[in-house]
């Protein structure tokens, strides 16, 4: 794909170091551009349907079942992404997710909080958010930087 010519680039990975004593920890995190793999295993819940007088059907999205199924769906989404991005970290493994069983998705977070602080594994965590996209701050400066137009 080009724009203006220019062949447009997948998104670098971000990196963080996280220092242990003599020694340094490295996360890699990747852009996630797929979710296919995410959709087979995890499908998006439907909503309930309802049934008017007359034979007409509706699907109800405001059923509170559906709902709490959507914010699990979503947060579920959300951790899937966060262990693929990390997939790029060389040599991590996890002690207690199953990347095939969605219900071990979310363990990331034990395990990090385990043994990082707080703060180290916000990093973490920005990193992934950094590599595929979702700060609006980045976002918002690119956007004024190209509005501004060339500085001469």
């Amino acid at each position: 794909m080009q724009i203006n010519g220019k062949v447009v680039q997948a998104p670098s990975e971000e990196v963080v170091v996280i220092p242990r004593g003599e020694e340094n920890i490295v996360f890699k995190a990747k852009a996630v551009l797929d979710f296919e793999a995410f959709e087979k295993l995890n499908p998006m819940p439907e909503p309930p349907e309802i049934l008017y007088p007359g034979g007409v059907k509706s699907l109800n999205v405001e059923d509170e079942g559906y709902q709490k199924k959507i914010d699990e769906w979503a947060q579920s989404k959300t951790d899937w992404m966060i262990l693929k991005s990390l997939e790029a970290t060389e040599g991590l493994t996890w002690d207690t997710v199953d990347k095939s069983d969605p219900q071990t998705w979310g363990n990331y977070r034990s395990e990090l909080a385990s043994v990082f602080t707080p703060g180290e594994v916000a990093k973490i965590i920005e990193a992934v958010m950094l590599a595929c996209g979702l700060i609006q701050e980045r976002i918002d400066e690119a956007t004024k930087r190209f509005l501004a137009g060339p500085q001469e």
